[in-house]
């Protein structure tokens, strides 16, 4: 199939749908007798809960304008997910990763590159361009639209889309609503019980002033959670005696735990007046406040390898590979003298974030709307990381690539007695950053009538944006007075990890303990410098960047017959223009002085949209949809500074990082044939190809210099020439509502997603496209009858290239097909009060990396937590 070309593919998936589209039609009409019978006995069923749910979604989809999927509120807080992430799991396209006890990274086709809005309105986290949809509580929710291609009408920014989060408004209820809802959580390998607590209340008035509604939600989540990871270190060619070829292995390997506590307490309120039928003003805010203590607490152990020019093994080590292969299996020693060492990385993060709109529409005419809105969005991140590394002294290692991660033990010696450890090194590093605009927009719309041109309509927005970020760069220090000193010298500096969760060799050990570190800064300025004073921040570090926009679309929406056939479409374009100060420093290489830099850039980006509808039956929807977008880097790949990280803390190479002020936008040009079919309220089939070509996307580059003979690897985000990425989506939803007795309460969605691409690698060369998985699918079984629910959901992805190379290595790195299972079950104990069990990882789900396509030259491997919450849910 690879050798067709994509236009051809394209024609015949679509031919393909329209067939099996027709067969489902033909196979699900009934006769006129039966059909007449049935639709009434359909009218006497009560649409509620998730086919109110999906019958709205349908809708929605079925009369965009665009290619859009759409996951709408079964009811107030009813979501069994906690958060906006975890929800996008089952769209259609969409997949995501979950790390530090939640879903986190969404991404749609394969891309990375979506504009997040919240109620239509841009929203971000610190100096970065998106929201972290982690931070939207679910029971918040009205509904999310995930647009996949993109409009006139819509902020530009979206390569890969647009994600739009849309929250409750009073005067969504006809009447008052007080809800509550009350879980608990508990998470296996963290052992830990987590409390998820929210509520909602809205109210409506009838007033001499016209009507009236007003909301306030508020939730609190506690996440305390376990990940852990069995990894091998960097692949290198090791020469043995003996044998004819080096075999593949590395010099070390070890486990990694992220243990967190993440507090967040998010609030929304609206505020609503409609003085008339034709006329509405509101009020509205968002905001969440986090309390993120954590840490990345490492093992890291030599397995008898040294380098006098090659690799070789310690004499003594006993070395054997994989059957058939080159690559290391086992690296035994036992009499090594050997080294190994721990290393906590104790974090906190302090992160603000709200948004202020006000904002009204009106009807002035029977043909005419207008709107407009003002808005402001403020966020920031105070963070510390404070780093102690500990070191031992194996004398006998066991070392083996095991269940596809690093196995290393250490018999005779006791990894749970801090006298076997010693101190090596520390730092004290704490950042900040911040952003914050000032957004307006004021759009019109007017309805032509009942001629070609149906409707047209216009708007401005005008933004202005600022991004900071700061941070300190302490350089490793090992010339304190407490290096050296076994770790028994200090009381309540170290702890004892928890029990490792896979059969990886080391089960505990010691390590310095995250609270102590976070919570006596002063005292370990004290142990490192000799003075508790703060480190001053470091100019290289910082970038302050000033991005003013201005945006005017057009947009005309027509229509008219082809041959018996509604055609209807919009055509429409956006102009934008961005300014840009960006505000950093740079250093001489020679002299060390550091100057002030301003960069002034400009630049003009036109941005036209078409999309096609037509509607060959009342139940079958084709559509052509193309569009031009552009994304704009993140803020900080701009930055012209570099900053300097030497050797130390176990690493042997330093590290040069900066921006490139020189960046200019990916730009996208993207083709969507859709073919939809809906042949009952809840009952659809559908299916779309794709197109994406772009234009200067962002990729990092990292390469290899010598600086006064240490080795240094340079990292710096550079433009690519090109990356194309096509594919196709399947869907297919029903409610089995035809079925006798309780087998009727049954229902499924599947989707199924296809994508294959190239992109210009760094170094000129074509290579696979990064992030993106060939196919994905998410099967979802639903039943809803009499009181009870139930949900369970199993999402799969195709394994991916994550990075090309790997680091400074001539490596890529690729990541195992990950598959998920979720479960969520539910009674309504009455019409008030429901009761509710989610149960989230049912599979246990490992994360598997490797190397250059081969499954046996392994990275590591990581194992996250199982969750199980029952919750109460009340509503009036």
């Amino acid at each position: 199939m690879s050798k067709i070309p994509f236009g051809l593919r394209t024609t015949v998936a679509a031919a393909a749908l329209l067939g099996a589209a027709i067969q489902v039609q033909a196979q699900s009409q009934p006769p006129a007798d039966e059909k007449k019978s049935d639709d009434a006995k359909l009218e006497t069923v009560v649409v509620s809960g998730m086919r109110r749910s999906a019958e709205s979604a349908q809708t929605i989809k079925q009369n965009s304008d665009q290619v859009v999927d759409s996951i709408v509120a079964e009811d107030i807080g009813k979501f069994p997910d906690k958060n906006v992430a975890e929800i996008l799991g089952r769209v259609t396209g969409v997949q995501i990763q979950r790390n530090n006890g939640e879903a986190s990274g969404v991404i749609v086709r394969g891309l990375g590159g979506v504009v997040t809005l919240l109620n239509g309105r841009e929203f971000f986290s610190d100096s970065g361009r998106s929201l972290y949809l982690s931070d939207v509580p679910a029971t918040m929710l009205k509904r999310i639209d995930v647009y996949k291609t993109q409009e006139a009408s819509l902020p530009e920014g979206g390569t890969a889309g647009v994600i739009d989060v849309r929250t409750n408004r009073p005067l969504d209820f006809k009447d008052a609503q007080l809800v509550l809802s009350a879980r608990g959580e508990h998470r296996d390998k963290a052992k830990t019980n987590n409390p998820d607590i929210s509520g909602m209340a809205s109210n409506r008035w009838k007033t001499d002033l016209g009507e009236m509604g007003a909301l306030i939600g508020l939730s609190y989540q506690r996440g305390q959670y376990h990940d852990e990871t069995g990894f091998v270190g960097n692949p290198e060619s090791i020469v043995v005696p003996g044998r004819a070829n080096p075999v593949l292995g590395t010099d070390s390997m070890g486990r990694v735990f992220a243990l967190g506590d993440r507090k967040r307490v998010a609030g929304n309120f609206a505020l609503q007046w409609k003085p008339n039928k034709d006329s509405e003003i509101y009020l509205e805010g968002f905001g969440t406040r986090i309390d993120h203590r954590y840490q990345l607490s490492f093992l890291v152990g030599g397995i008898g390898m040294f380098n006098d020019g090659a690799w070789r093994p310690v004499p003594g080590t006993v070395i054997t590979t994989k059957p058939g292969t080159d690559n290391l299996d086992t690296a035994t020693n036992t009499n090594y003298p050997g080294w190994g060492f721990t290393s906590t990385q104790a974090k906190h993060d302090e992160v603000g974030n709200n948004q202020l709109a006000l904002g009204g529409n009106w009807r002035l005419t029977d043909r005419l709307k207008v709107s407009t809105e003002l808005a402001r969005t403020r966020s920031v991140i105070d963070w510390v990381n404070r780093i102690l590394d500990t070191g031992y002294s194996p004398t006998s290692t066991v070392a083996a690539v095991r269940g596809g991660g690093g196995y290393i033990d250490y018999p005779g010696l006791d990894l749970t007695d801090a006298a076997n450890f010693r101190v090596n090194g520390g730092v004290d590093v704490r950042g900040r950053r911040e952003g914050k605009s000032t957004d307006w927009r004021a759009d019109a719309d007017y309805d032509m009538g009942d001629g070609f041109l149906k409707e047209l309509s216009t708007g401005v927005r005008l933004a202005k944006r600022d991004a900071m970020s700061i941070n300190t760069n302490m350089p490793w220090t090992t010339s304190f007075s407490a290096v050296g000193q076994t770790l028994t010298n200090f009381p309540g500096i170290y702890e004892v990890s928890p029990r490792t969760y896979g059969d990886f060799g080391v089960k505990q050990y010691v390590f310095a303990s995250r609270d102590w570190l976070l919570d006596n800064g002063e005292g370990f300025r004290q142990m490192l410098t000799g003075s508790t004073a703060l480190t001053p921040y470091d100019p290289m570090t910082l970038f302050d960047d000033t991005e003013k926009t201005s945006a005017l679309y057009g947009r005309a929406k027509f229509g008219f017959d082809a041959w018996g056939v509604p055609v209807s479409g919009v055509a429409g374009l956006r102009v934008v223009r961005t300014e840009q100060t960006l505000r950093g420093n740079s250093r001489d290489a020679s002299t060390n002085i550091i100057t002030p830099v301003l960069v002034d850039t400009s630049r003009t980006d036109t941005l036209p949209t078409l999309s096609l509808r037509a509607d060959l039956t009342p139940r079958l929807v084709s559509r052509l949809v193309w569009g031009k977008t552009i994304e704009r880097p993140n803020f900080v790949d701009y930055n012209p500074g570099q900053t300097n990280t030497p050797p130390g803390g176990g690493t042997t190479f330093g590290t040069l990082a900066g921006g490139n002020p020189n960046l200019k936008p990916t730009e996208s040009n993207n083709t969507d044939l859709a073919l939809e079919y809906y042949f009952a309220k809840t009952g659809s089939v559908t299916g779309t190809v794709f197109e994406h070509k772009f234009k200067n996307r962002v990729m990092t580059q990292t390469t290899q210099t010598t600086i006064n003979g240490v080795p240094y690897n340079v990292t710096q985000p550079i433009n690519v020439t090109r990356a194309n990425l096509h594919g196709y989506e399947l869907s297919y939803r029903q409610f089995y509502d035809f079925l006798p007795g309780w087998l009727g309460g049954f229902g499924m969605e599947a989707n199924f997603t296809f994508m294959t691409g190239k992109q210009t690698q760094p170094d000129g060369t074509d290579g696979p496209f990064l992030g993106q998985s060939k196919k994905a699918y998410n099967i979802v079984g639903m039943y809803e009858r009499n009181g009870i629910y139930a949900r369970l959901a199993y999402n799969w992805r195709d394994k991916f290239l994550a990075e090309s190379p790997y680091r400074s290595t001539q490596h890529q790195l690729w990541v195992a097909p990950l598959k998920t299972l979720d479960l969520s079950l539910g009674y309504e104990l009455t019409k008030q009060m429901t009761v509710s069990l989610d149960v989230t990882n049912l599979l246990n789900q490992a994360y598997h990396d490797y190397f250059d396509k081969d499954p046996s030259l392994v990275r590591d491997v990581r194992y996250y937590d199982r969750t199980v919450a029952v919750g109460l849910r009340w509503k009036l």
